[in-house]
């Protein structure tokens, strides 16, 4: 199989989805600078921003560039047969994504996962103590109110006379 012109693959595709190369970068989690750098073919993206790349674009000669872009990756990569266009023409293909780029990737994602819950945990908390403060203060409020109304009053009396 010829090697693939990864920048027009890329470029097309964007294009395809009427996407600007930052809105690109925001879908795939990727910077500006990196989708350009992928369509002046400085670089490729990973496996796993291939796949969602493929995700998100529609049906068509673009998708199928991408899904061929995918499988030159995986054999680049893996050093595995993945199956050729032709036998799979017309069908869309499960590509198979195990691998150490994936794992990695996952382990980094359950990462990030675990810090967001602890910060969940934390501004729970705080919202918590947050809430527990104001109606403290509202309690204090209510009482001091309640004292001034029944409290009698020590201003002296101003005489008519």
């Amino acid at each position: 199989m010829a090697s693939i012109d990864v920048r027009r693959v890329i470029r097309q595709a964007r294009q395809r989805m009427g996407l600007s190369q930052e809105g690109l970068s925001r879908r795939l989690n990727a910077t500006k600078a990196a989708v350009q750098h992928w369509e002046r073919g400085r670089n490729q993206p990973d496996l796993a921003r291939l796949l969602l790349l493929a995700k998100l674009c529609p049906p068509g000669a673009e998708r199928r560039g991408v899904e061929d872009l995918i499988r030159e990756t995986q054999n680049r990569v893996a050093g595995g047969v993945v199956p050729e266009r032709g036998r799979t023409a017309g069908k869309r293909v499960s590509l198979p994504v195990h691998n150490q780029m994936a794992d990695r990737e996952n382990a980094r994602l359950r990462r990030q996962i675990a810090r967001l819950e602890r910060l969940c945990e934390r501004r729970a908390e705080q919202l918590r103590i947050l809430e527990d403060l104001a109606a403290d203060l509202q309690r204090q409020v209510a009482e001091l109110k309640a004292a001034r109304t029944h409290a009698p009053s020590t201003e002296p009396a101003v005489s008519m006379s």
